[in-house]
């Protein structure tokens, strides 16, 4: 009987042991990580931009909307509000346009020999003769 008692207790010790030692780690255990499905991002159509943004001509109103937007065009007089997006104009002059001055200016430029004294600049240049200029 003693025999048959320690085969048991051996077979519990052998295999039930492991199995309540393997249920208590996953009880404790923090839940395991879930896979999750996240469909591939596609890329937002958008509108092109019109040409009116960048026009001096124009005069654009916008509100707090995505389609609230008012524009009318100034070039002649009165002006003519635009109902769709415009691609390419006769009549478009961009913002910042380069006047006749600064298209000038750019080429005029000198350097200043900033290392002589205002008092000594006269003879300072005058030995220079036009030397240093671009």
């Amino acid at each position: 009987m003693f025999i048959v008692a320690a085969a048991i207790t051996y077979w519990v010790i052998r295999f039930l042991v492991p199995l309540v030692r393997t249920w208590v780690a996953q009880r404790k255990a923090e839940p395991a990580m879930i896979a999750l499905r996240i469909p591939m991002a596609r890329p937002v159509k958008t509108l092109p931009d019109t040409l009116c943004n960048y026009c001096a001509y124009a005069h654009i109103v916008r509100g707090y909307g995505m389609g609230e937007e008012l524009i009318a065009c100034g070039y002649m007089f009165p002006a003519r509000e635009v109902l769709f997006r415009v691609h390419e104009c006769t009549d478009y002059r961009p913002k910042r346009e380069r006047n006749r001055v600064e298209i000038a200016s750019e080429r005029a430029v000198c350097i200043l020999p900033l290392d002589e004294t205002a008092t000594d600049f006269h003879t300072v240049a005058a030995e220079r003769d036009g030397e240093g200029e671009s």
